[in-house]
């Protein structure tokens, strides 16, 4: 366990240790639009369900936590890109109209406001929450800078997509060396709805620190 600020704790989730459905409820609030178009109201439930499992992007095991006193304050989730799509258990939490839907949704929309492929040794953070109460303290940045660390240490790059609609979320990435890759969006009922892919990789990391000797 890695202590680091007064009373906050950073570790890998362990559903014997954490609720599932604080978790899952963290991971909606990452992005709740996205979320509700792609499991609608039932959202929370749906994702409860697909973090106790193994095969699906929202597992457990790709989930760290922050907590104070036990409480989970804060998730992010890290994983290999060749998982993104790893889709084994929506047969066994999904009904057939869902399953249905969600397919639609991920043929005629996301690819459109997402950017869907990765090269395969890369890794990407999916989803990063806070609760409003803890928020401004660090916790974030603190959340993203074990990711980077752990893909430093596999020489690897990482990507982390931002809606278009957040550059205070973006301002945070690039100030811990992400930079800009790709930029996705449509207009739709008025709305601009899209993302931006950042990148960070040790490369550039070592590029910028050797620009600044």
């Amino acid at each position: 366990m890695n202590q680091t600020s007064e009373n906050v704790n950073f570790l890998p989730m362990s559903l014997a240790q954490h609720d599932p459905k604080e978790v899952a409820c963290l991971l909606y609030e990452s992005s709740p639009e996205l979320f509700t178009l792609m499991f609608g109201l039932s959202a929370i439930a749906y994702l409860t369900k697909f973090v106790q499992k193994s095969h699906n992007r929202y597992s457990h095991q790709y989930i760290q936590v922050a907590e104070i006193n036990q409480y989970v304050v804060g998730i992010i989730t890290l994983l290999p890109a060749v998982e993104l799509n790893a889709n084994a258990d929506y047969d066994a939490v999904l009904n057939p109209a869902q399953r249905l839907w969600l397919k639609l949704v991920q043929r005629f929309l996301l690819p459109y406001v997402l950017q869907q492929s990765y090269p395969d040794n890369a890794f990407y953070i999916g989803n990063l929450a806070v609760v409003e109460a803890c928020r401004n303290q660090g916790i974030g940045r603190q959340l993203l800078s074990q990711c980077i660390a752990e893909v430093a240490n596999k020489s690897g790059t990482l990507f982390i997509s931002v809606d278009v609609n957040n550059p205070r979320a973006q301002k945070l990435y690039e100030s811990l060396g992400f930079r800009v890759a790709t930029t996705k969006g449509i207009r739709l009922f008025g709305v601009v709805l899209g993302s931006r892919s950042l990148a960070w990789s040790i490369a550039d990391e070592s590029g910028q620190h050797e620009h600044h000797k």
